[in-house]
């Protein structure tokens, strides 16, 4: 009889964890239309505001505790920390450069948070050592979160796309992590 009743315990537990596991990896819920619709425009209006040299807008589209790295690698912490770094550069290097957004896609991980991966280009940039370029490529990262019914970046990461490296992209790396075929692929498959 005590093995019958702790048997019971066992699969009511285990059902529980089972059910557990499985509401936490579930496929989070699909957009609404307006909420995609949202999460698109914070994109596009961020664009708008890099093109405005309008740093008080752009940073009216941060969560107070927004993380933001930029393409150098720089991490600014905090809507202050953010807004005084795009403040010191709209006015220095990146006075006169444009951005476009090429691409945007989105995808929703939890319920109010979204990822927007987007494709832009700027030019023209004058780089940390002087060097200017025409346009320079880049893909951003801008995890969103939806407070108050309002979407906002949450966090930004930046950077630089390497138009070598996007032409295997999606990835056609072989086993060893090296291109099919190339030399350093060669060698690696060589017994010693």
């Amino acid at each position: 009889m005590d093995r019958t009743i702790l048997a019971m315990f066992a699969v009511i537990a285990l059902s529980g964890c089972t059910t557990k596991d499985s509401e936490m990896t579930r496929t989070p819920p699909a957009f609404s239309a307006d909420d995609e619709s949202a999460v698109r425009a914070l994109v596009n209006e961020f664009a708008n505001t890099w093109n405005r040299h309008d740093m008080k807008g752009m940073h009216e589209l941060d969560t107070e505790d927004v993380d933001w790295i930029n393409v150098a690698g720089n991490h600014w912490r905090g809507k202050a920390a953010v807004y005084k770094g795009h403040d010191t550069i709209h006015r220095t290097v990146f006075a006169k450069t444009s951005m476009r957004v090429e691409q945007t896609v989105i995808r929703s991980i939890a319920p109010n948070v979204a990822v927007a991966v987007a494709t832009m280009m700027f030019g023209p940039v004058i780089t940390p050592t002087g060097q200017e370029l025409a346009e320079l490529k880049t893909r951003g990262s801008f995890t969103m979160a939806k407070r108050e019914g309002i979407w906002k970046i949450a966090h930004f990461q930046n950077t630089i796309v390497d138009l070598e490296a996007e032409k295997n992209d999606p990835i056609t790396w072989d086993e060893t992590g090296y291109l099919p075929g190339g030399k350093e692929s060669d060698a690696s498959r060589q017994d010693p």
